[in-house]
């Protein structure tokens, strides 16, 4: 899961939740973001080490998403 947050105060929601990189390119452009898709792939994120892409438009956090298993 990816967390994107815009630090722009103008932008009316702040914080969304996307299950790829791709995913991110699909609702917003790469100038908003700031950054191109290539290169975030290229980005080597971590979820240990290195969870974090951040530049002067946002910041991008890579997680996990815990859900429980079917019929538990």
């Amino acid at each position: 899961m990816y967390h994107l947050h815009f630090k722009d105060e103008s932008v009316l929601k702040h914080n969304f939740y996307f299950g790829s990189i791709s995913a991110i390119y699909k609702v917003f452009p790469k100038q908003l973001i700031g950054i191109q898709a290539s290169s975030l792939y290229n980005y080597n994120f971590d979820e240990n080490t290195n969870p974090t892409y951040e530049n002067t438009n946002c910041i991008i956090r890579k997680d996990v998403l815990i859900s429980k298993k079917q019929g538990e």
